[in-house]
Order: structure tokens, then sequence, then C-alpha cells
């Protein structure tokens, strides 16, 4: 019987924590696998559990060469510190010219080892995106004198397709102004803070972001004294487990 994805997952989390039991090295053909690791979004009725299946959804391939094209027409030259505020197992960075230049945040833990594996040279850090604006290294209280404690700040790029969904976890209580309703207005607000004067933000990101009226515009207002729309695109469905319709937006930090 073929497997489903869910159960492909698991059998990735095994190998890759049987590897790491006996101190392996991970081959080519290693890394080929557990690239098929997907997240666990869109298969709870699969067996999967936890907050991922609302939100792990993975790039496909052709949206991130998508993307990079558009971030290089929009002026990113390749050169300065590119951040990837949810990592996932990394598959945005792999277009990326120099890897010892990325920065990555992941809160599942298998998906920061595969990218690890897969991307020597990328520093992950395996939180919250929210703690990058917090005091290291228990994280229960935000920074008064800086932005953030990475010293890959600021940036030049950041890409990435974050989550989606209400803006409730762990961390969301520490950043009540401006407030942000939804997650991902969050990492948008936030990553144009990471970026160096015309840096570049290029996200894959639910439509409801360009096309819900006048829903989160105090967020919309906080976003644009930033940063300038630059390009959008509205895109079908491209997830495997998911019909939500997807948006392709540009910003340029002010």
């Amino acid at each position: 019987m073929a497997k489903n994805q869910y159960q492909l997952n698991q059998e990735i989390e095994a190998f890759i924590r049987d590897k790491d039991n006996k101190n392996e090295r991970f081959s080519r053909a290693d890394i080929d696998f557990i690239s098929r690791y997907e997240g666990s979004g869109g298969q709870g009725s699969k067996g999967a559990k936890g907050e991922g299946i609302l939100y792990e959804f993975y790039t496909p391939d052709y949206i991130v060469d998508l993307m990079w094209e558009l971030a290089y027409r929009y002026g990113f030259d390749g050169k300065g510190n590119i951040l990837e505020p949810a990592i996932a197992t990394g598959r945005l960075i792999r277009p990326a010219p120099e890897k010892e230049n990325c920065v990555g945040f992941e809160i599942n833990p298998i998906s920061a080892r595969i990218a690890e594996i897969t991307w020597p040279g990328v520093t992950i850090h395996k939180g919250y995106f929210e703690t990058a604006f917090l005091q290291p290294p228990r994280f229960t209280i935000r920074l008064k004198d800086k932005l953030t404690w990475l010293p890959q700040y600021p940036f030049s790029l950041i890409i990435g397709n974050p989550p989606y969904g209400k803006y409730k976890n762990k961390y969301s209580s520490y950043f009540p102004s401006p407030k942000m309703h939804q997650i991902e207005l969050f990492f948008m607000f936030y990553g144009l803070q990471m970026l160096k004067s015309d840096g570049l933000l290029v996200y894959l990101t639910s439509s409801n972001f360009l096309r819900n009226g006048i829903s989160y515009n105090a967020e919309k207002e906080d976003i644009g004294k930033i940063a300038v729309v630059l390009d959008a695109y509205r895109l079908p469905p491209v997830f495997r487990f998911s019909e939500v319709p997807i948006d392709i937006i540009v910003l340029k930090r002010k």
C-alpha cells in the first residue's frame, strides 16, 4: 500500500533520529529522501496532530524560483544577508547565492534539522521568529536598547512563506503595539523592521491581505509607514494539501 504523506513524514522522522543517534553522516541519497518531508499542514485526517496542521504548508520549487526571480527583478543584487523567518526545511534558501549569509527560524525541530543537514552554512535558530526581538537566552522580555540580537541585522532580503491565521501563540502577548491580529501581518511588519533601507521583502502569503477590504486597515497603515508595495500576484492554490488562495507580495523598506 502506498504511503500517504503523514506516514512518509513519520518514516523520515524515525530515519533522522536513528542516523543522529548513531552519529552517522547523511549521504546525498539520504538528503534526497528527507527532503520529501512536507510538514503536517492539511493532514489532520491522516493522523497528524499539533499546531502544524494549521500552517505547515511547504513551498513548491516552482514558486520558490518565481519568488527569487522577483527579488532580483526588484533590486536584490545577490549581496548582503538574507532572512527566512519560517524556514521549514529550507526550500526558499535553495537559490540563495551565499548560504553563509542566510539566517532562518523554525519551530518544527524535524524541519529545522532537515534544513541544517541540507543546507550547511545556513544559521538556523530552532525557535519562534518572535525570539529575534526578545532578550536571550530566556526570551521572556523585549529588548530595550536595540531591535534584535541577530548579528546579521540589517538584512538585504527577507524571503519567506510565513504561517497564516489568528495571531495567538506563546509570544504574541509580548507584541501588543502595534497590534497584529493575523500572524502573517506580524511576520510582515516585523520582517520589514529587520531590513536595511531599500531592502526587499518577498512573501508568499494568504490572499486575505490584499483582498479583505477595510479589514486590518490599522495594520496595513502601520506597514505602509515603513514600506511600499512594489508588486503582487494572485495565484491559484499552490499547496499540496490546501485550497487556500495565495498571493506573492513584494515590499520595499522605505
